[in-house]
């Protein structure tokens, strides 16, 4: 699947990973990516500590975004990788739900895609999808986490940004 990934959109360009110029094809099928991830890192009410990193075909989109940014690091630690992946995921469920609803959002672009500020705010406009966020303990209500691992550290980055 990653090579016809490449072939079919990674050829046409970093733009072709953003969510909302896929077709409905591939976000379907990044979005099953996405979700196994999400599921396997996040579990509703269940805070559990796990490290990670995805699917390869969503760091594949990862590294794409960050190699469009001239100061991108590619050269980056698994708990950052991982952390971009749980944003790019994010950023794929906003847009099946954009696309399923009448839901307006700000599309992301090359330079925000990968923000945590961006899933935030679309949480702080959206009550039902910053609930999603707290539930799935990605922004959870207590945080008595260790800092250090990046799953707590990306549930304090968006936690901070809800409030």
């Amino acid at each position: 699947m990653l090579s016809r990934f490449a072939n079919e959109v990674l050829s046409h360009g970093a733009s072709a990973i953003l969510p909302q110029n896929l077709s409905t094809r591939w976000l379907q099928r990044l979005q099953k990516h996405a979700d196994d991830f999400l599921d396997n890192n996040f579990a509703v009410d269940q805070c559990t500590e796990t490290v990670d990193t995805g699917d390869p075909v969503l760091v594949a989109c990862v590294h794409e975004a960050l190699g469009s940014d001239p100061q991108g690091d590619l050269e980056m630690s698994p708990a950052a990788l991982a952390e971009h992946v749980v944003v790019y995921s994010l950023s794929l469920t906003m847009e099946s739900i954009r696309r399923e609803t009448d839901i307006e959002m700000t599309l992301p672009t090359l330079d925000n895609l990968l923000s945590i500020e961006r899933i935030t705010q679309f949480g702080k406009i959206n009550p039902d999808f910053g609930h999603f966020l707290a539930r799935a303990c990605i922004a959870p209500e207590g945080n008595g986490t260790n800092e250090a691992n990046w799953f707590s550290r990306i549930k304090k980055k968006i936690k901070t940004q809800l409030n």
